[in-house]
């Protein structure tokens, strides 16, 4: 329901609702100890409604869209959330109740206003470490309890239950960094206390009648958006399908089966056909699935223009993930990998789409987590380094892909070298480069992966991966190559040792670990490409000249 807001008090109070949600992000990344979260800024802030509806999200990871959301209704399933106190919160990271997997620790507080609870600040942080068979992703997971400490829907005091309390005491002792995990948990309160801090400056100013109802306006202005787009494109029902590499067990490929139906301004998606649960780390939980296809519908319909809350995701009237396939598994399946999945949800919406909107989807690319992982005991105490290296992302109709960035669901920021080895004196960086002749040819180019060689310095390091696109190249569109594929190699004693996709290795002093991404496709034919783009890219070497045959 619109109310009487004059447009620019309107103007003022939405754009202040989506600062005040960029500033928490902000807050986060510069109060936090862990270089996966001040440096690659794998989190994500949102300030929610009392009823736990999203008024305001930084743009952040796209694959936490709509994920506080999912974790507030299962608090509130919980808990009588109308009773909660100023000094409480409630934290989780359990992935078979809203949460994505045991590395995203998701962290509410209420906002109170002369005593009245009116909002709920909201913070998610990627940590270092939570425990579990490996400093990093555990390959040989077979269940959840395997990948480390599972903290369950949780009430608590802040002034209890942290500090000397049970809830921080009981975290800090599972697992190999607490002063790392534990400052990033205090990075997101504080986070949060700035969401409730700027709200309550806007109550103030405004008044709570007229901010509260602004904030239902931007709402229901983004789903105005949102369905305007989805008119626009024509009823039918597209379908596709894309495939993860394997489970890490057995070399069978996973399949990911999309089914969208467009009626009038509504959506529906249904990915009955993808691949049943499988062993291992790459299933992907039901809010992780979900939250997946929300990113890629918004892309499709506002190109990322449409404020992201509630309202854009109304014309959407389902999402159906069978149970018990990978992308919806039962407990206790293993799920650190699951954002492999989650690409693929993503790569197999744009190409149903590709049939109605070509100007609108990317064709695939490095579009998966590639996460690196280290671990080492040292003799003060044990560092755990994490890292999502990026690739390149597939053209469009418009551009080339990007070069070496993270895949369209995780949207994190490269790790400065020079942080990397102040932290952690176990490794060196050695070469850090665009991968050339990693891109697939076309009339626009996919984006060019990255080369990245690391020097290991001492003995008893353990490399921590999972990745994607090592045996199923990324495809291209409308006549565009393939991108190359991803590979991990050691070096070590003049021989050269290929890793998987997935596992967990021990090196050595001295070994070099080389890590190369896959490239983006390439979009139309090659044989359209403006030859002075051919000519720029073999001067500035970003292509070789054994791929002048292919993109001429």
């Amino acid at each position: 329901m619109r109310t009487n807001l004059n447009q620019a008090t309107f103007n003022i109070i939405s754009h202040g609702l989506h600062g005040m949600a960029q500033e928490m992000g902000e807050k986060l990344v510069r109060s936090a100890y862990s270089t996966i979260i001040r440096e690659a800024r794998d989190c994500s802030t949102s300030f929610l409604d009392r009823n736990g509806r999203i008024i305001a999200q930084a743009q952040f990871c796209p694959i936490h869209m709509n994920s506080f959301g999912k974790v507030f209704e299962a608090f509130a399933a919980k808990f009588d959330l109308s009773t909660i106190k100023p000094n409480e919160g409630l934290i989780t990271n359990d992935p078979y109740h809203g949460a994505q997997h045991l590395n995203d620790i998701v962290l509410f507080t209420p906002v109170f206003y002369r005593d009245k609870l009116l909002a709920f600040s909201a913070s998610l942080g990627h940590h270092i470490d939570v425990g579990g068979g490996a400093a990093g992703p555990n390959a040989s997971a077979t269940d959840v309890f395997s990948e480390g400490l599972r903290i369950p829907l949780c009430r608590f005091d802040v002034d209890r239950d942290l500090g000397d309390g049970l809830l921080e005491q009981f975290i800090r002792i599972n697992v190999r960094p607490p002063d790392d995990v534990m400052g990033d948990i205090y990075a997101q309160l504080a986070a949060n206390r700035t969401g409730q801090a700027r709200f309550i400056e806007m109550l103030d100013r405004f008044g709570e009648e007229t901010a509260l109802a602004a904030a239902r306006d931007l709402q229901d202005y983004s789903e105005r958006l949102a369905r305007d787009a989805v008119r626009a494109i024509p009823d039918g029902v597209y379908r596709a399908e894309d495939f993860v590499d394997d489970n890490g067990f057995t070399a069978d490929p996973l399949r990911v089966s999309v089914k969208i139906t467009i009626d009038g301004d509504e959506i529906e998606i249904d990915f009955e056909g993808s691949s049943p649960q499988t062993k291992g780390m790459i299933n992907s939980p039901h809010a992780s699935t979900v939250s997946a296809a929300y990113g890629a519908i918004a892309i499709l319909l506002g190109g990322g223009r449409i404020p992201v809350n509630d309202g854009l995701y109304r014309p959407i009237r389902s999402v159906k993930v069978p149970y018990g396939s990978f992308l919806n598994p039962s407990q206790p399946r293993a799920v650190r990998a699951r954002n492999n999945a989650c690409h693929r949800v993503y790569n197999s919406i744009m190409l149903a789409m590709s049939e109605v909107v070509p100007n609108q989807v990317l064709t695939s690319g490095h579009d998966t987590t590639n996460a690196i992982g280290m671990g080492h005991m040292g003799a003060d105490r044990y560092r755990v380094y994490m890292e999502v290296v990026g690739g390149g992302w597939g053209a469009s109709a418009g551009s080339d892909g990007a070069d070496v960035v993270d895949g369209y669901a995780g949207n994190c920021s490269n790790v400065p070298v020079e942080s990397l080895e102040a932290d952690y004196p176990f490794m060196r960086v050695e070469e850090y480069a665009l991968r050339r002749g990693s891109a697939g040819a076309g009339k626009h180019r996919g984006g060019l992966g990255a080369r990245r060689v690391y020097r290991i310095m001492d003995d008893g390091v353990t490399f921590n991966s999972y990745s994607d696109r090592f045996k199923i190249r990324p495809w291209g569109l409308f006549g565009g190559k393939p991108g190359a594929n991803s590979r991990f190699v050691v070096e070590r004693d003049g021989e050269q040792i290929n890793l998987p996709s997935k596992g967990n290795t021990e090196l050595r002093r001295g070994d070099r670990l080389v890590i190369e991404t896959a490239g983006g496709g390439g979009y139309g034919d090659p044989r359209d490409r403006d030859p002075k783009l051919v000519r720029d890219d073999l001067e500035q070497a970003l292509i070789t000249t054994d791929d002048r045959s292919i993109v001429q």
